[in-house]
This record gives structure tokens, C-alpha cells and sequence, in this order.
């Protein structure tokens, strides 16, 4: 099984924490957080204020900052997130908080040949407007 470090509901730390396989915060931390490979849970109790680069979150608790992932970003019922959001996947429950912007899979987006904005374009140019 990987390596979890875990910071429990009385820590309350400020800085930059880098790491490896998985990090849990259940306390409150203040700061950046980064990671090539890992994945951040912030538990129910997590209060996060950070930019945060990882491969993967599970939230639970509230985060106030831009969450960047390689991967997944998973959202649990009553989270909390005010800041922006980029990952390759996004699984968001019920009952969760989230203000800011989102680019979800944005390789996934069609740029050559007849892709999603050529075909917008094709199909406007088709249409008669009148105000």
C-alpha cells in the first residue's frame, strides 16, 4: 500500500507542502501544495487556503484556491471550493459549493479539421438572424 501523510483536525500549518504518493488534511492548512503523481483528500473537517497542483483530489471539506489536476478531481457532498478548477475529470455529488471556473478535459477539444468551433461556425452561417 502507498505512503499517506496526514495532517489531523488540530494541525494548523502554513507554507508549501510537496509530496509524493498521498496527502490527507483533515486540520487547516494555508500555503501551495504540490505534487507530480499524488493524490490530496482534504477531509469533512479540511479547511485548505491554497493553489494546489496534483494528480488527483477527493474533497470533503472547503478549499479557497485553484485546484490544477492531472487527472481526477472528486467532490463529496457538502464540499466547498472557491476558486478555479482544471482537470481530465470531475465527479461533483449532490449539495456541493463550488464558485469559479472550470476546464474540464480541455485536450479533449477538437482544433483541426471539422471540429467543434468549425462546425459552430458552419452552422451559424447557415442560420438568418433578425433582431
Amino acid at each position: 500500500e502507498g505512503k499517506l501523510t496526514s495532517l489531523t483536525s488540530d494541525a494548523d500549518i502554513k507554507g508549501t507542502i510537496k509530496f509524493g504518493e498521498a496527502l490527507r488534511i483533515d486540520g487547516k492548512f494555508d500555503g501551495e501544495l504540490i505534487t507530480d503523481n499524488g493524490e490530496l483528500v482534504v477531509g469533512k473537517t479540511g479547511d485548505v487556503k491554497a493553489n494546489i497542483k496534483v494528480r488527483s483530489a477527493v474533497i470533503e471539506g472547503r478549499v479557497n484556491g485553484n485546484i490544477k489536476a492531472s487527472d481526477k478531481v472528486e467532490f463529496k457532498q457538502k464540499a466547498q471550493l472557491i476558486g478555479d478548477l482544471q482537470a481530465k475529470s470531475l465527479v461533483i455529488e449532490e449539495g456541493v459549493v463550488f464558485v469559479g471556473k472550470c476546464n474540464v478535459n480541455p485536450e479533449g477539444v477538437k482544433t483541426e479539421g471539422q471540429g467543434y468551433k468549425e462546425g459552430i461556425k458552419e452552422e451559424i452561417k447557415d442560420k438568418k438572424f433578425t433582431l
